[in-house]
């Protein structure tokens, strides 16, 4: 039999295989960004669309904060038809009225520019520990008044909380009232992110437990590269974990799910590599002092003969 040929190796194939994956890689991540900015940006519009005579409102939600659990948002207004004057103000006082923990009543002055109102909500049926898959029922209720009765009211609610997606849902038009409830769940961005730091964490753990069983297997004694290693790893677990977006408290699912695990397998190496470590280098010490002394007696001159032993 001849010679077995060898398969040809082209790196310039090698290397626009791995260009051609990354750029899809990126591309993929790309589109789920697009995705996420139109379906987090996007304005949805609730109530009377078509009455002539009506108030547009707008809801620009600012943040969604799980630690106070409270939403913030801003309130403007537009008269439309017979409610504005000729510049466009309200014709009359413009009450409206919402469900807000704060700004449950915003009042708008007649021939004047409407100002922007702050709104806040409170959050229900959440609780910020399920970091990262908690998720929160938001209430929202609407209601413009002038001089006393209720106008129809148009309304547009825009989500600008980049860490949160929030949709309106169970939208119920009570004849001059306008009652919807959504529900806020963590962002694409968020959630990946948090889950990437969690598998990031077992991940370091699992090589700081490697690196414990290389040392402890064969014996290596105190192994400095190792321990430094895992003392700054033992460290820079705690800042990576600060890091999640959203600040959740600690004991949260995150801490559960892989924080705590990770800072006891890396503890736990480190303590039985310095342990066993500590050991091979006595037992090692030891040895080498005896096979010193036996050495010594070896090399010992032998003890000169009595001088009457010859007699």
């Amino acid at each position: 039999m001849g010679p077995r040929s060898r398969p040809v190796r082209n790196p310039a194939l090698k290397v626009i295989v791995f260009a051609i994956v990354i750029a899809l890689l990126t591309a993929g991540s790309i589109v789920v960004y697009l995705l996420e900015r139109q379906d987090g940006q996007s304005q949805i519009t609730l109530g009377e669309q078509n009455s002539p005579d009506r108030v547009d409102i707008s809801v620009f939600v600012q943040k969604t904060d799980p630690v106070l659990q409270e939403l913030s948002a801003q309130v403007e207004i537009d008269p439309v038809g017979a409610l504005a004057d000729e510049d466009g103000f309200p014709r009359q006082d413009i009450t409206v009225h919402t469900n807000g923990v704060r700004g449950d009543t915003l009042a708008f002055k007649a021939g004047r520019s409407p100002s922007v109102a702050d709104l806040r909500v409170a959050l229900n049926d959440g609780v910020i520990t399920d970091y990262p898959f908690d998720s929160y029922q938001i209430d929202f209720g609407f209601a413009a008044e002038v001089a006393g009765k209720n106008v129809p009211i148009s309304l547009s609610f825009v989500n600008a909380d980049s860490f949160f997606k929030i949709k309106p849902k169970d939208v119920k038009d009570l004849g001059g009232g306008l009652v919807f409830a959504a529900e806020a769940v963590r962002s694409t961005g968020t959630f990946a992110f948090a889950l990437f730091v969690m598998a990031f964490m077992w991940f370091l753990s699992l090589a700081a437990v490697i690196a414990a069983w290389f040392v402890i297997r064969d014996r290596r004694g105190l192994l400095w590269p190792s321990m430094s290693f895992m003392g700054a790893l033992l460290f820079a677990l705690v800042p990576l974990r600060n890091a999640v977006p959203g600040s959740p408290p600690i004991g949260s699912v995150v801490d559960f799910g892989s924080f705590f695990m990770a800072e006891a397998l890396v503890s736990l190496s480190l303590i039985t590599t310095v342990i066993t470590g500590y050991r091979v280098e006595r037992a090692n010490a030891r040895a080498a002092e005896a096979a010193a002394a036996a050495e010594a007696e070896t090399e010992a001159p032998p003890a000169p003969a009595l001088a009457g032993a010859a007699k």
